[in-house]
């Protein structure tokens, strides 16, 4: 059974807007930002 992270992985980009390294790590986004104003 997959989750609802992994289903929406197969349809659409997946990023974080964190600096928590541990967080990045377990979800493994395919990019990452602390600063919102670079997300367009």
């Amino acid at each position: 059974m997959t989750s609802k992270l992994e289903q929406l992985k197969q349809f659409t980009t997946v990023v974080a807007d964190t600096g928590d390294f541990s967080t990045l790590a377990k979800l493994k986004p395919q990019d990452a930002t602390t600063n919102p104003s670079l997300l367009l």
